[in-house]
């Protein structure tokens, strides 16, 4: 078997790829730490826990000496300050993990949705609406004269005039901002058209974009 491949006995994980590691991660780096009554340490650890403690420090307004001094003070008689502070490392970026995917659940999305006073919807990378709310059903109501409500939404196709790639990538590249572009629905023979306004949606699940329609 060739260096790097797997064995046939060996399971891959599905959903998004596993992080590539570099052989200089997985090396212990020693620092030596000084809280600011100067007691000093000398600790080795892997870079990204050197990373985590970083943003522990940054996060409760202390240095990585004081967040060290913190944790030996904790630390039970017979215990690892070393493990112990991978272990602090880890659990504190899954708390902060836990509580990013629970603000940008699709449940939460689909509130912000709703709670939008103007026609919104959020569109994924395929093309399908997600989401709508009942402005935009009230839109539709108003301009597709004759149609069937309940079976609208069976047959109405939506798209907007820039490539939902381009829209997400143009996005990505500027965040913060909103990207202006126009919109066309249609429903067997009638045709809305009008501008739509488009931000990377706060969602964890997968790419989407969230429109605001402001013109129709």
């Amino acid at each position: 078997m060739k260096s790097g491949a797997l064995s046939m006995s060996v399971i891959e994980p599905a959903g998004d790829p596993l992080p590539i590691i570099d052989k200089e991660e997985v090396e212990p780096r020693f620092r030596a730490v000084v809280a600011r009554n100067g007691e000093r340490r000398g600790i080795r650890l892997e870079k990204i826990y050197w990373e985590g403690l970083s943003r522990m420090s940054a996060a409760g307004k202390i240095t990585t000496g004081d967040l060290v001094q913190y944790t030996a003070a904790q630390m039970p008689e017979a215990g690892n300050l070393t493990s112990l502070l991978r272990v602090l490392s880890l659990k504190w970026a899954l708390g902060r993990l836990a509580t990013v995917e629970d603000v940008s659940s699709l449940e939460n999305l689909n509130a912000l949705v709703q709670a939008s006073p103007s026609p919104t919807v959020v569109l994924t990378r395929e093309k399908r609406l997600q989401f709508f709310n009942e402005p935009f059903l009230v839109m539709l109501r108003q301009r597709l004269v004759g149609e069937d409500t309940s079976q609208l939404m069976k047959t109405l196709k939506f798209s907007i005039d820039t490539q939902i790639e381009d829209a997400m990538d143009t996005l990505q590249m500027n965040r913060g901002k909103t990207l202006n572009t126009g919109f066309t629905i249609s429903c067997a023979r009638q045709v809305i058209k009008g501008q739509i306004n488009l931000a990377l949606a706060p969602a964890h699940e997968k790419p989407m974009l969230v429109g605001y329609i402001s013109r129709y």
